[in-house]
């Protein structure tokens, strides 16, 4: 009789302790830190994946712009090709100091025929003055390259020239920036990349224009 009395007592259920009650609560914390985690990360892919589509579009307006940018009819003056850079003339006439002419060309529009003046068009008239960079809501930023250690560059689009050095030499081509003077009356060949949220650069294409 006892021996049944002892064995009923221990299928009893017993009342949770304070340490069952704190260990369920860090269960639930990790469950809800682990959650945002992935909500958070996700957000960061998708400003990434929004990062890409602007440096696709971009890619895809060069593609584009390349097959009909030589001819005469091309509707965007400002971006076409085998247009001659503009000289621009000292204000002042031809007494002008050196000093102020420079100060002059300075404040002027960008001359016709080079990136800058085709650039500006771009971000004025057409689609992409609604780009948005997705991790900061203001339009992107064009750069001269990215770098992890700088995390304000995220977002941020980078257009370089690929040149081709003299046959022979050592190093076949040379990449820079594409700068608001460089001249794009004849064909150039361009990358285009861009910063992901590690300020990382992904490259998007490597096209004509």
């Amino acid at each position: 009789m006892d021996a049944s009395t002892n064995q009923d007592t221990s299928l009893e259920p017993k009342d949770l302790t304070a340490g069952d009650y704190g260990f369920i609560a860090f269960i639930i914390l990790v469950l809800i830190a682990v959650t945002l985690l992935g909500v958070i990360d996700h957000r960061e892919a998708m400003k990434t994946e929004g990062t890409k589509r602007n440096g696709e579009q971009w890619a895809a307006w060069f593609t584009k712009a390349n097959q009909n940018r030589f001819a005469p009819d091309y509707a965007i003056a400002a971006c076409a090709g085998g247009a001659k850079t503009a000289a621009a003339a000292p204000a002042g006439g031809e007494d002008a100091k050196p000093a102020d002419a420079a100060a002059a060309q300075s404040d002027a529009a960008p001359a016709q025929g080079t990136w800058g003046a085709c650039v500006a068009h771009l971000m004025s008239a057409t689609e992409f003055k609604d780009m948005v960079n997705p991790f900061t809501g203001k339009t992107p930023n064009f750069i001269p390259a990215c770098d992890p250690a700088d995390h304000s560059l995220v977002g941020s689009i980078v257009l370089e020239k690929i040149t081709p050095n003299p046959p022979g030499s050592a190093v076949a081509t040379v990449t820079s920036q594409l700068v608001d003077t460089d001249s794009i009356a004849e064909k150039l060949t361009l990358k285009v990349s861009v910063c992901d949220k590690g300020s990382y650069a992904v490259k998007v294409a490597e096209l004509e224009f």
